[in-house]
């Protein structure tokens, strides 16, 4: 698709507000151009026109240019009237990417995206100390794509992708995939080459950043003329995780990763694919180690909530789909002492992995929201009076308080009145951990997983004042 040279005094129908559309209307209007928002919730600004996006097509004002928000479906009648009238439509990401000049590493996936993102970006802010991330990390691109920095990462969704051009990234990173979003993309081979458009596969100096399990469903690789490098745990990975050593190889250098925060194999890998991307970049290896053990995650991605006397209360709001839920919990100790909250709007996956994790001996479940209609049963044959099924979390917090609160005095503790907080369920387990990974979207209650992860941090709050 051909941008217009200049977009001054271009009447531009941005479609879709939120986050992403707002800040494009805040760019187009500082280029010159005349935007025009159309969505369904009008704007709180009255400086900012606006159109509902139940409007007919035929009723638009002349339109030289669009640019779609990556919520909005491809089938949506505005976009299939710019189709058949030949108006360009491009994306925020497109919208940003003209006017940016600078380094751009790109990361995508189906789970761990975020975290990969932002610990690329902690790992090169010493030798790029001016950089800026964002993308669907909730930063929009259009927000800063004309500071004058010299790097930009983005985190990139298969929305954003789908909708865009080609972005000319110099590094993209493809993590992994499992169905999601199939409600958009309809099959997996739709999503897979959706996730797919964030290589530059034709120009050599780009640097293609995949796991094993990606790079082996890559179209033929004679297709493919940028570099290609691979992160996992086979030595002749050019990312190679070393567990019993704590190290990850490279042919640059031989990372120390034990003082690594996050847990887990899944979040070892992610940070192979973001050293990767970080040397492919202009990274040094020194500073990338020296970056590695002050990482400490993301908000509401395996959090600590709050813990008091042992007790413990995790946050993995960010847990939307079944897959990033069981990789957060595949490493997880003391599952009989666990309660896992679980529940929201589920995806179109198949929920036997969920069963089959279940029967490892967790302490109890708590179901809630729409999920309960589609999953109750299924996780009632396998671990029957473990489990509750709430409304809401404030139901699921209902439990607790009315559950018993055991202190037991520490042993080998001399100090009076030291002990350890446990919650005795209804169905007699002894929980020292409560864990929030819903493995689910959160629109059926929340307007998205910030808002369902901040109720939670609220509600653990609450609760832990009552521990003496």
């Amino acid at each position: 698709m051909k941008f217009p040279e200049s977009l001054h005094g271009l009447r531009t129908l941005v479609l879709g507000g939120g986050i992403s559309g707002n800040a494009a209307i805040g760019l187009l209007t500082s280029l010159g151009a005349e935007p025009l928002l159309c969505d369904r919730n009008r704007p709180e600004s009255e400086s900012i026109n606006y159109l509902p996006d139940t409007i007919n097509p035929l009723e638009l004002p002349p339109i030289s240019l669009i640019v779609k928000s990556p919520g909005i479906l491809p089938a949506h009648p505005i976009l299939t009237f710019a189709f058949e009238k030949k108006i360009p439509v491009v994306s925020e990401i497109d919208l940003g990417r003209k006017f940016f000049s600078s380094k751009l590493l790109g990361v995508t996936g189906t789970d761990g995206k975020s975290t990969t993102t932002a610990l690329a970006a902690h790992l090169l802010r010493k030798d790029f100390p001016d950089l800026r991330e964002g993308g669907n990390l909730g930063i929009p691109f259009t927000s800063f794509c004309r500071e004058p920095i010299s790097l930009a990462v983005l985190e990139l969704s298969s929305y954003q992708l789908e909708d865009s051009s080609p972005l000319r990234l110099d590094v993209s990173v493809f993590l992994n995939i499992a169905p999601d979003h199939l409600e958009r993309h309809k099959t997996m081979e739709n999503y897979f080459r959706a996730k797919l458009k964030i290589a530059d596969e034709k120009n050599p100096k780009h640097v293609f950043v995949v796991s094993e399990k990606i790079k082996e469903r890559l179209p033929d690789p004679a297709f493919f003329e940028c570099g290609i490098r691979t992160f996992g745990k086979h030595a002749l990975c050019d990312a190679f995780v070393d567990d019993p050593k704590n190290r990850i190889k490279t042919s640059r250098y031989e990372y120390d990763i034990s003082g690594f925060y996050l847990p887990g194999s899944h979040n070892r890998e992610n940070l192979a694919a973001a050293i990767l991307a970080a040397e492919a970049i202009g990274g040094k290896p020194e500073s990338i180690q020296s970056g590695i053990s002050s990482f400490r995650g993301l908000p509401h991605r395996f959090q600590i909530a709050g813990e008091k006397k042992g007790l413990s209360f995790i946050n993995d709001s960010k847990s939307t789909n079944l897959h990033s839920m069981l990789a957060g919990m595949s490493t997880w100790k003391n599952l009989p002492q666990t309660c896992l909250i679980l529940g929201g709007r589920p995806k179109r996956e198949d929920p036997q992995p969920l069963y089959d994790f279940l029967t490892r001996g967790i302490g109890a479940v708590i179901l809630i929201g729409e999920a309960r209609s589609i999953w109750e049963e299924g996780i009632r044959n396998v671990i029957g009076e473990r489990l509750f099924s709430e409304e809401n979390l404030n139901d699921a917090f209902g439990i607790f308080k009315k559950s018993d609160l055991i202190l037991e005095s520490l042993p080998a503790s001399g100090m009076s009145g030291d002990s350890a907080a446990k919650i005795r369920l209804r169905n007699g387990a002894s929980i020292s951990s409560i864990v929030f990974s819903p493995a689910c979207a959160s629109f059926d209650q929340y307007k998205n997983f910030e808002e369902r992860g901040n109720h939670f941090l609220a509600l653990v709050n609450e609760f832990l004042r009552t521990i003496g």
